[in-house]
């Protein structure tokens, strides 16, 4: 993954998402759930079809570069802005399917789920604190490669990226399983990073970059207290738990506080991500936006229900006499929460970091 995101030529970047997959599917198959070996099948195929799309991309691109033995990136990207507008399109819709199965993005986000449900914990941090920013990153580097296919496929963007936002959402909502539940909420929570970069202005994508910054730290802490709650209790189903808060009080707090992140309440990195992609969307549809706050209220909904089941009502028996979180556990939840409030409360450093990148990216488009 350090490969992926660190590598100046698209052969490199290309050989190294694909070397992803090796460890990846040992990881899910040998240590997984029930059927792991079924969600580590369904990773690799997927991932491997959606990666063929951006191969024969990345050749035809190739082939664009005029005398040029390289997959250099910089070059690429100056072919790539001088090719007819079909082509373009063309170009970047291989792209987005590639990288749209890796964000994921609807309805390219089928394996994401099972994959998440069956993984060991710390491979579901892995999975979504990292590899799912991957393909966001993907598809930033394919837009400033492609601008012209960007600005004609902005319409087809927006509503991707509306119908992964409510769609997930109520998905997660409906989720009895907690896992499962956090894996539809990070596929809504990557709709808003594809919202914010079809905005194709500066404060959309801000957002866009600073959404996949507030959903590592999230989602990582979520599945973080989640598996260490399945370790005690060999359940992630949310019916059989109940006023944890008396039993289980460190858990408790840093639980409802990656809720509340995950929500995106204000003081926390996913409330300065939404208001950038907010304004973005804004200045770049008008009323439309009206479906981010939707999937915002839908989001809310499934956390304080999440809430509500894990820490009211009588204690249940079962549950009596659980270990709270160690020191060891403490320290790593309250790593990630206070990321997410820190960048929060204080976000001038990560935006002033990633502004001048952002700056140039949006003044490549018309719109």
């Amino acid at each position: 993954m350090l490969g992926v995101f660190m590598a100046r030529d698209w052969s490199l970047f290309y050989v190294f998402w694909e070397l992803t997959l090796i460890p990846l599917f040992f990881l899910i198959d040998r240590w997984g759930g029930q059927n792991r070996h079924r969600a580590a099948l369904n990773f690799v195929l997927y991932t491997l079809g959606g990666s063929v799309f951006i191969l024969v991309a990345l050749l035809m691109l190739y082939d664009a570069v005029p005398g040029q033995g390289v997959f250099e990136m910089t070059l690429i990207r100056e072919a790539g802005r001088t090719l007819p507008e079909q082509m373009q399109i063309l170009l970047f819709l291989g792209f987005l399917i590639g990288f749209g199965v890796k964000m994921p993005i609807f309805p390219l986000h089928g394996w994401l789920p099972l994959a998440h449900v069956e993984a060991p914990s710390p491979v579901s941090i892995l999975l979504s604190g990292i590899l799912l920013k991957m393909g966001a990153y993907g598809l930033i580097r394919a837009a400033s490669i492609l601008p012209a296919a960007v600005e004609a496929l902005q319409g087809l963007l927006l509503a991707l990226a509306l119908v992964s936002l409510v769609y997930s959402g109520i998905l997660a909502w409906r989720q009895r399983d907690l896992k499962a539940m956090i894996a539809y909420s990070s596929v809504s929570h990557m709709g808003v990073v594809l919202l914010g970069l079809a905005s194709l202005n500066a404060a959309g994508i801000a957002g866009a970059v600073m959404q996949m910054v507030a959903h590592g730290l999230v989602a990582g802490a979520l599945f973080l207290l989640i598996g260490l709650l399945y370790e005690r209790t060999h359940t992630r189903d949310i019916a059989d738990y109940s006023s944890l808060v008396r039993v289980m009080p460190r858990f408790a707090f840093f639980t409802v506080l990656a809720l509340v992140a995950a929500i995106g309440l204000p003081g926390t990195a996913g409330f300065i991500a939404e208001l950038h992609v907010l304004i973005g969307g804004f200045q770049a549809w008008g009323g439309w936006i009206v479906f981010l706050s939707l999937a915002v209220l839908v989001s809310a909904a499934y956390g304080l229900r999440t809430v509500g089941r894990l820490f009211t009502g009588p204690v249940s028996a079962r549950m009596q006499g659980l270990p709270d979180l160690t020191l060891t556990e403490l320290t790593a939840a309250a790593a990630l929460t206070a990321g997410s409030l820190l960048i929060g409360i204080y976000p001038t450093p990560v935006l002033e970091l990633v502004g001048s990148s952002v700056g140039r990216l949006s003044e490549l488009f018309l719109v």
